[in-house]
């Protein structure tokens, strides 16, 4: 063992902070609130709530999107007029763990939202066993992913059905996820008891796969399922939380004494808002209306968005990951006429995010820019702000963000954002019959339409962590934190100073005299971000 105190962080990926402090007050998560106890408990806030997709990179880079340029899985790439899933030879910043160097010792599992296959660490890198958010899979060393199915079966989270769900589905996807959180804890286990570590880094992706489709039953039919299933379900979201809780126990009891832990979530859960999903049909609506014709779309897109997500999602899953990454890039790349599309949605899960085709930036742009593309962004913001709410008669848009106030200009992955990031209002589209604007008149869909990506549950704003070990005083509380808070923490915990382009600084509460905080990059991010 090495003579610093090691350092052990477990993330519940996207566990939901009110239901976190609730069942911790109801004591059904005795690990977790017997931690929090003993150290300190904080929320998160996310800067980066807008781009759900890029929490992840920014915790491991310490950066935030427009510096690391992660905020999907599938991004536009204007030079090509396409989306590709992204792969480190054209979108890297590297994570922490590459950088630690000769005399750090890490062990990382399934953290998610890593652009590339586990490369040389000093240490072993396990990355999408079980992870939600996963573009790319693989071990460090390569010998490691047999290794591990040898020892303890296959994977047991499927990838995700993005699609219409049922009460058997819902009841199939519980059971791996509980399933998946033992295997996880058995491996983690055998990895805490195997390594020489400094640093041990594990994701639980059960939670944020269950907060999408577990949230409530709103994406199943009254009608469907029997009583007993229906039951098993409104507790399932609960279930999994309590899995993750005797995970956490079982790996805290492998840790040696004096460890620091780090317990966390970048980001929580809520009812989904619904509205990214409708948003193609609100955009449809707009095109048709007045000087803006529809533009001329390809073959495959529209195939695409025709056939139905529970005919095309079990064929497409099974495909090679070489293969899905190729279609991505065919179909999006023919999405529209570009001679003739002056605007066009990017992919998105959360937050709406729209492109203008602009002369200079993309291959085959003809918005110009200056007063055509400010006049542009004006309309389409005066257009989306116009929509209501057909049942309860409130606006869906919260606001809008353009590109200038997301990013500044010599951010390096500038080019890679949308102009316009849309935020939904707290009216949720679950249950809406429709919307209607003044100017471009109504959107309707059938009544209790389901979502079509079957999600109940996305994204809110905040997160929370939970620390104890040396140093830290317990029974404490701190609020305010960002995420790019976290990475110089850990840094700090096993004695290894941060980059000089980390933009947060360590939590006092968990790090004393914390020698490397960067004031003048902390403004620079609060500036930016404001």
């Amino acid at each position: 063992m090495t003579e610093r105190a090691p350092a052990v962080l477990i993330g519940w990926d996207a566990a939901e902070l009110g239901v976190i402090e609730q069942l911790c007050v109801d004591g059904r998560l005795p690990a977790l609130q017997s931690l929090r106890a003993r150290g300190c408990f904080g929320s998160l806030g996310s800067a980066d709530l807008p781009f759900a997709g890029g929490v992840w990179p920014t915790f491991y880079t310490g950066k935030a999107v427009p510096w690391h340029g992660v905020y999907h899985n599938r991004l536009w790439r204007p030079e090509l007029m396409r989306n590709e899933v992204i792969d480190g030879e054209w979108l890297r910043e590297s994570p922490f763990w590459e950088r630690l160097g000769p005399h750090r010792r890490a062990v990382i599992v399934d953290v998610p939202m890593t652009v590339t296959e586990p490369g040389p660490i000093n240490g072993v890198h396990l990355a999408g066993w079980g992870t939600h958010d996963l573009m790319h899979k693989g071990a460090f060393p390569a010998q490691l992913w047999q290794q591990v199915r040898a020892q303890f079966g296959p994977a047991r989270i499927a990838p995700e059905f993005f699609g219409p769900q049922g009460v058997s589905r819902l009841l199939h996807l519980r059971q791996s996820l509980l399933d998946g959180t033992e295997q996880m804890t058995r491996i983690c286990e055998w990895l805490l008891r195997e390594e020489r570590w400094d640093l041990f880094l594990v994701v639980l992706g059960a939670p944020h796969r269950g907060g999408h489709y577990l949230w409530d039953l709103s994406q199943v039919g009254a009608a469907e399922g029997d009583a007993e299933g229906r039951r098993h379900l409104e507790s399932a979201l609960t279930e999994i939380y309590q899995a993750c809780d005797r995970a956490l126990a079982r790996l805290l009891a492998a840790t040696p004494p004096h460890t620091r832990v780090l317990v966390f979530a970048l980001h929580g859960m809520e009812r989904n808002s619904g509205w990214a999903e409708r948003l193609p049909d609100i955009l449809a609506k707009i095109q048709s209306h007045g000087e803006t014709t529809p533009p001329n779309t390809g073959v495959l897109y529209r195939l695409k968005r025709t056939l139905p997500l529970g005919l095309t999602q079990p064929i497409t899953t099974r495909l090679p990951q070489a293969v899905r990454n190729r279609l991505v890039a065919l179909w999006s790349g023919r999405m529209f006429d570009w001679g003739a599309t002056r605007w066009f949605p990017l992919e998105m899960d959360h937050a709406g995010y729209l492109r203008l085709n602009l002369k200079g930036r993309e291959a085959q742009g003809i918005v110009n820019p200056g007063e055509e593309y400010e006049r542009l962004c004006r309309d389409l913001a005066q257009a989306l702000h116009s929509f209501r709410d057909i049942g309860t008669g409130q606006p869906i848009v919260a606001r809008i963000d353009r590109l200038a106030d997301i990013a500044p200009q010599d951010t390096p992955y500038r080019d890679l954002l949308p102009d316009l990031v849309v935020t939904w209002g707290p009216v949720s589209a679950i249950g809406s019959p429709g919307v209607i604007s003044e100017t471009f008149g109504e959107v309707r869909w059938p009544d209790a339409a389901p979502l079509p990506s079957g999600r109940s549950g996305n994204h809110r704003g905040h997160g929370w962590f939970a620390a104890a070990g040396d140093g830290i005083g317990a029974g404490t509380r701190t609020d305010g934190h960002q995420i790019v808070d976290l990475l110089p923490t850990v840094l700090r915990w096993i004695d290894s100073p941060p980059a000089a382009d980390l933009q947060g600084t360590p939590i006092s509460a968990l790090v004393a005299n914390a020698r490397w905080a960067s004031a003048s990059l902390r403004h620079k991010m609060t500036k930016s971000s404001a």
